[in-house]
C-alpha cells in the first residue's frame, strides 16, 4: 500500500501501513494547518490532533465520522437514531452556540458547506413526529479517498477561517497519486448487523379488554389484563442487516503530473424490513506542474449519490417499532404480516389491522403498512469540485488562487396512502415533500512568504482575501386533500388553508481579508499573530456588518533551551488567545415569505416582521485562551500532549423571546435578539506509548482523555426579562433548556410532588402525585469525562487492534420507557404485578402521614408513565455513563512476490460489540436529532446494533 507522509523537507512515499497515526506530530513533521498551509509541527502554538486514513478504513461505517469516536480527544460524536448513513453531531470542546456548534469541514485546504437534508420536519425530539434525517456531507465521503484528518479544536487554530471556523475545523486531506509509481487497490467489506439490548418487554400479561375479531372491537390500549402467554414478535420482525462496501482506487504519476481516481459503493440492508441505504461515490484528483515546476495545478472532483428508504424517524406517528413494542399482548401479530387487502367498495388497498378505527390510539397502524404505504424515501446528490493554482514567484514567495463549487440536493418524500390512520391522513391520502438545494461558491487568493531575515530569526507570513457565497432553495409541501386516492402529483392536489406550500431562498455572502505571521527565534521559540476582517451580508444594515478578530500565540521548545535528561526527546510549552466572530445564518437573518396556497392563486403569508425591528444583529464573539505542553520521551516511543482551555462565547442569538410588558414597543410579542454568554472550560490529553517495539513484534497503546465543563454565564438582560426565572428552550426539542447558572443541554420537565423534606407525596391510592411545574431540573446529558483507549498489536504479518471508549457522567431521559410502562408492556410492570405492587421508599400522604404499603402496579405506572410523554419525567431519568468495546480488527497480510500484486490483507472486523457498563435502556450516545434540542432524549429510536464481518484489501 502506498502511503504519503509529510517530512520537514517535503513529501515522500513510503511502503507499508501507517502506524501510530493518532500520535501528536513528530518533531520535524510538516502538518496541514488553516487554509491548507504547511507548517512544522514544532512551530504550532495551539493544539491539533491528526489521524491517518487507515484509522477510517480499518472498520468502515456508512458515515466516516462514526469511525473516529474515541480516537481523538475532546471530540464528541453522536449518531442520529435513524439508521445507516444518517447525520452525526460533532462537537469539539463543548457546545458554544444556541444555533450551531458544529465545526467547519475543510477539504484540501478549502472550506466546504456541510448541508443537512431534512425530511418532513427537521429531526427533532418531538414525541409525535420527529422528522426524517436525510444525512449530511460526512456520509457522502468515501473513506478510501482520505489520506488524513486533522482536528483543529480551538479558536486559535481555526481563526483564519473566520466565522466558519468559530467552532473549530476538521481538515480532510485527500489522497494523491505518487510520481513514478502506479497502484491499483481494491477493498471490500461485508458486515452483519444484529440488534441487541432491546427494550425489556413482558409477554405474560394480556390486553386489559381483549380484541374481539367477531365484533371488530379493538379492545383496550393497555396490557393490564389476566396472565397468559403472548409471542415475542419483536425478534421475528427485526432481521439481520448487512452492510457491503466496495471500493477501487487507481493512482499513477510522473514527475510532472499525478492522478488519483476512485469508485465506491455502499449498500446497507437495515434491521427493519424494507429499509435500505445505497451510495455511489466517484473521486478524481490531478496534480500537475508547469513552467519548470513553478506553477502547480491541483484539481479535484468528488461526487456521490444516495438513495435511502425507510430511515426510521423518531417519534410515534411513523415509527413501526413503537407500534410493535406496545402491541397489546394477546393480539396475534402473525395475521397482520399481510398488511393490506382489497377494499371492494373503493377498489383500493385497505390496511389490515386490529385497530382500524384508532380506538386504542389515534395513530395506531400496522408496522408493515407504515414501511410500505407510509414509506419515506430520500435521494441525495452531492458534487464537490475544486481548483487550486500555486505559483512560485521566487524561492521565498508563492501566490495561490483557489476556488471550489459545492452542489447539494436532498429530496425527501413520504406518501401516506388512503386508509392510513385518520389522525394522520384524509381518506384519499396525504403528500409530504421536502427539498433542500444548496449551491456554494468559495474563492480565495493568498500570498505566502518565508523571506530570509537572519540565520537566527525566521519569518513566515500569509496575506489574502476570500469570498464565500451560499444560496439555498428550500421547498416544503404538505397536502392532505388529494383529489384521487393514492395519486401523489401536484395536479392531483386540492388546496385548503390547512395545506402548505413553502418555498424560500436564503442567501448569504461573506467577504474577507486576513493575514497571519509567524516569527521564530533559533527554532527555540515561535510567535503567531493573525488578523481577519469579515463583511457579512446577514448583518447588512446593522452597526456590525463588518467585524474583525485577532489571535496571538507563542511557544517555547524547552528541550532545546534547557539541558534535558536523556530520556526526554522533546518538550514544548505553548499558549494562545483568540477572538473569533460568528455571523448569523441566512435563515435567521433574512425572514422569508411562506406561500400557503399562494402559488395557486390564494394568499401568501408574509414573515413575522414584528420580531425583527427589535433586532440589531451582532456577530457572536468567541474569546478563547489555551495553554498546553507536548512531551516526547525514549526516542519518541512515548508521546504526551495536554491542553487546558477556556472559551466564552457572547452575543448568543436567541429567537422568539417573549418581551416583558412595557419594555418594548412590541411589548408582549416574540423578539429575536442577541443576548447571553456560554462558557466552556476543560482539558484534553493524548498519551501514546510503544510498549514493545522489536523487529517482529510491536504493541502500541494510545489513550485519549478529556473533560469539559459548560456554564451559562448570561442569558436575557434583566432590564428586558427576568433572567433569574427565564428558561430558553433550544431549537428542535421540548426538554433541553437554558438557564443562567446551568449548562448547555440541561433537561427540564415534570417531577414527583415532594414535601418540604423531599419525600414523595402520594394520593389516597398510593399513586405518586405530579409536580406540574414543567421546569424542574432533571439532569444534563453531556459526559463529564471521556476516554478512548486504542491498542494495536503487530506480530510479523498479523495485526490485532481494539478500541475501548467510555463516557462518564450525565443523565438522559427516555420517553419510550414511559410509554411501555403506561401500556403495561414493560417487564418491570409485569414484575410489579407478580410482586403485589410497587414499594415507594420514604413516601407520605398529602397530610404528611407515612405511606408504607404497596401501590397497585397499574395505578403506579399509569401515573408516572404516559402514552405520548411521561406524566412524571423524573421517573425516566437514567445515568448516561457507558463503557463499550467500540471496535475490533484482526488481520493477516499476505506478502506477494509478484510484479502484479503487492499484498493482500484479510480482516475479521467488528464494531459496537458490547458494553462493559451501561445503565440507560438505550444507547446514551444516540440522539433524536443533530440540532441543539435533540440530545439526551430517547424518542422511540432504533435499537443498538452489533456489527461483525470480514474485509479484504488487495494492492496491485
Amino acid at each position: 500500500m502506498m502511503v504519503l507522509l509529510a517530512s520537514s523537507i517535503g513529501l515522500y512515499a513510503q511502503e507499508g501501513k501507517a502506524k501510530d497515526s493518532t500520535k501528536t506530530a513528530n518533531i520535524q513533521e510538516v502538518v496541514i494547518t488553516s487554509l491548507g498551509i504547511k507548517r512544522q509541527a514544532r512551530s504550532l502554538t495551539y493544539s491539533s490532533q491528526q489521524i491517518g486514513g487507515d484509522d477510517l478504513t480499518e472498520v468502515k461505517t456508512p458515515n466516516l465520522l462514526n469511525s473516529i469516536n474515541g480516537k481523538v480527544s475532546n471530540v464528541q460524536i453522536n449518531r442520529a437514531s435513524g439508521g445507516a448513513g444518517g447525520s452525526v453531531r460533532v462537537i469539539m470542546r463543548g457546545d458554544k452556540s444556541t444555533r450551531n456548534s458544529s465545526p467547519l469541514l475543510v477539504i484540501d485546504g478549502i472550506p466546504v458547506t456541510n448541508s443537512i437534508g431534512g425530511g418532513p420536519g427537521a429531526p427533532t425530539a418531538d414525541a409525535y413526529n420527529g422528522g426524517t434525517d436525510s444525512g449530511d456531507i460526512f456520509s457522502t465521503i468515501n473513506p478510501e479517498d482520505i489520506q488524513s484528518i486533522n482536528f483543529l479544536k480551538g479558536a486559535s487554530a481555526a481563526a483564519l477561517y473566520g466565522s466558519q471556523g468559530s467552532n473549530g475545523a476538521i481538515l480532510v486531506t485527500t489522497k494523491k497519486g505518487v510520481a513514478g509509481r502506479s497502484n491499483i487497490s481494491f477493498s471490500s467489506s461485508l458486515t452483519f448487523d444484529k440488534a441487541y439490548s432491546l427494550p425489556k418487554l413482558q409477554h405474560n400479561y394480556l390486553q386489559t379488554t381483549p380484541y374481539d375479531p367477531s365484533t371488530g372491537s379493538a379492545g383496550s390500549t393497555g396490557s393490564w389484563g389476566q396472565e397468559g402467554s403472548s409471542k415475542d414478535y419483536v425478534k421475528d420482525f427485526l432481521r439481520t442487516g448487512t452492510t457491503w462496501t466496495n471500493s477501487i482506487t487507481f493512482s499513477a504519476g510522473t514527475q510532472k503530473s499525478t492522478n488519483f481516481f476512485s469508485l465506491a459503493n455502499t449498500t446497507n440492508k437495515g434491521i427493519v424490513p424494507n429499509s435500505k441505504f445505497d451510495q455511489y461515490n466517484i473521486n478524481f484528483r490531478n496534480s500537475s506542474k508547469f513552467f519548470d515546476d513553478k506553477l502547480t495545478l491541483d484539481a479535484n472532483l468528488m461526487g456521490s449519490i444516495q438513495k435511502v428508504e425507510n430511515r426510521i424517524a423518531p417519534g410515534l406517528y411513523f415509527n413501526p417499532l413503537f407500534q410493535l413494542y406496545t402491541l397489546p399482548r394477546g393480539v396475534d401479530f402473525d395475521q397482520y404480516k399481510d398488511y393490506e387487502y382489497l377494499d371492494r367498495t373503493r377498489y383500493i388497498q385497505d390496511q389490515n389491522w386490529f385497530d382500524k378505527t384508532g380506538s386504542t390510539r389515534q395513530y395506531s397502524q400496522n408496522p408493515y403498512w407504515i414501511l410500505n404505504r407510509n414509506k419515506v424515501t430520500s435521494n441525495n446528490k452531492n458534487l464537490y469540485t475544486s481548483v487550486a493554482l500555486s505559483y512560485a514567484i521566487n524561492d521565498w514567495l508563492t501566490a495561490k488562487l483557489r476556488g471550489n463549487y459545492t452542489y447539494f440536493n436532498s429530496e425527501t418524500s413520504r406518501n401516506l396512502y388512503a386508509n392510513t390512520a385518520k389522525l394522520l391522513a384524509n381518506p384519499n391520502g396525504k403528500l409530504y415533500y421536502d427539498q433542500l438545494e444548496t449551491t456554494a461558491l468559495y474563492g480565495d487568493f493568498l500570498l505566502i512568504g518565508s523571506p530570509h531575515i537572519s540565520d537566527n530569526i525566521s519569518f513566515d507570513f500569509t496575506v489574502g482575501t476570500s469570498v464565500n457565497d451560499k444560496k439555498d432553495k428550500i421547498t416544503a409541501i404538505q397536502n392532505n386533500n388529494l383529489k384521487n386516492a393514492n395519486y401523489f402529483e401536484l395536479n392531483n392536489l386540492n388546496w385548503t388553508p390547512t395545506d402548505t406550500y413553502k418555498i424560500y431562498y436564503p442567501h448569504g455572502k461573506t467577504t474577507s481579508v486576513f493575514a497571519s505571521t509567524t516569527f521564530g527565534y533559533k527554532k527555540l521559540a515561535y510567535i503567531d499573530l493573525t488578523f481577519r476582517n469579515d463583511w457579512s451580508s446577514t448583518l447588512f444594515g446593522s452597526s456590525q456588518n463588518a467585524f474583525d478578530y485577532e489571535s496571538i500565540g507563542g511557544n517555547l521548545i524547552m528541550s532545546d533551551i534547557l539541558q534535558m535528561p536523556k530520556a526526554i526527546t522533546f518538550w514544548k510549552l505553548r499558549a494562545s488567545y483568540a477572538t473569533v466572530g460568528n455571523a448569523l445564518e441566512p435563515t435567521f437573518a433574512n425572514p422569508q415569505p411562506t406561500f400557503n396556497n399562494g402559488v395557486f392563486g390564494n394568499s401568501a403569508n408574509l414573515p413575522d416582521l414584528q420580531r425583527y425591528p427589535e433586532l440589531t444583529p451582532k456577530p457572536e464573539l468567541n474569546r478563547t485562551f489555551e495553554v498546553g505542553t507536548e512531551f516526547r520521551m525514549f526516542n519518541n516511543r512515548l508521546n504526551f500532549d495536554f491542553t487546558y482551555y477556556n472559551s466564552n462565547v457572547s452575543n448568543q442569538y436567541l429567537t422568539k423571546v417573549e418581551a416583558a410588558p412595557g419594555l418594548s414597543k412590541q411589548s408582549g410579542t416574540l423578539i429575536d435578539m442577541n443576548a447571553g454568554k456560554i462558557q466552556n472550560t476543560g482539558f484534553e490529553s493524548s498519551l501514546s506509548y510503544d510498549i514493545f517495539k522489536t523487529s517482529s513484534f510491536n504493541w502500541t497503546a494510545t489513550l485519549n482523555a478529556s473533560a469539559n465543563k459548560n456554564k451559562i454565564k448570561e442569558l436575557l438582560p434583566a432590564n428586558f426579562y427576568d433572567a433569574s426565572k427565564s428558561l430558553f428552550t433550544l431549537a428542535g426539542g421540548n426538554y433541553n433548556k437554558l438557564k443562567v447558572g446551568g449548562s448547555f443541554g440541561d433537561l427540564y420537565g415534570k417531577g414527583f410532588m415532594r414535601n418540604a423534606d423531599g419525600k414523595i407525596v402520594v394520593d389516597k391510592d398510593g399513586a405518586p402525585l405530579t409536580n406540574t411545574d414543567n421546569n424542574i431540573y432533571l439532569g444534563n446529558p453531556n459526559p463529564k469525562f471521556i476516554i478512548g483507549l486504542n491498542n494495536s498489536f503487530n506480530y510479523k504479518n498479523i495485526n490485532l487492534s481494539f478500541l475501548i471508549d467510555g463516557k462518564f457522567g450525565g443523565h438522559v431521559l427516555s420517553l419510550a420507557e414511559a410509554a411501555y410502562d403506561y401500556a403495561g408492556v414493560s417487564q418491570r410492570s409485569a414484575d410489579a404485578r407478580k410482586n403485589g405492587g410497587v414499594s415507594i421508599p420514604n413516601a407520605v400522604y398529602e397530610d404528611g402521614t407515612a405511606y408504607t404499603g404497596k401501590t397497585d402496579a397499574k395505578k403506579y405506572y399509569e401515573r408516572i408513565g404516559g402514552q405520548d410523554a411521561p406524566n412524571i419525567d423524573e421517573a425516566y431519568i437514567y445515568k448516561a455513563t457507558a463503557i463499550r468495546l467500540r471496535q475490533v480488527s484482526l488481520s493477516y497480510t499476505f506478502k506477494m512476490n509478484s510484479k502484479y500484486m503487492q499484498d493482500a490483507t484479510v480482516s475479521f472486523i467488528g464494531s459496537n460489540l458490547f458494553f462493559f457498563y451501561k445503565k440507560a435502556p438505550f444507547d446514551p450516545e444516540q440522539v433524536s436529532g443533530v440540532n441543539p434540542g435533540g440530545v439526551g432524549v430517547d424518542v422511540y429510536g432504533m435499537p443498538i446494533t452489533r456489527s461483525l464481518g470480514l474485509s479484504v484489501k488487495l494492492n496491485f
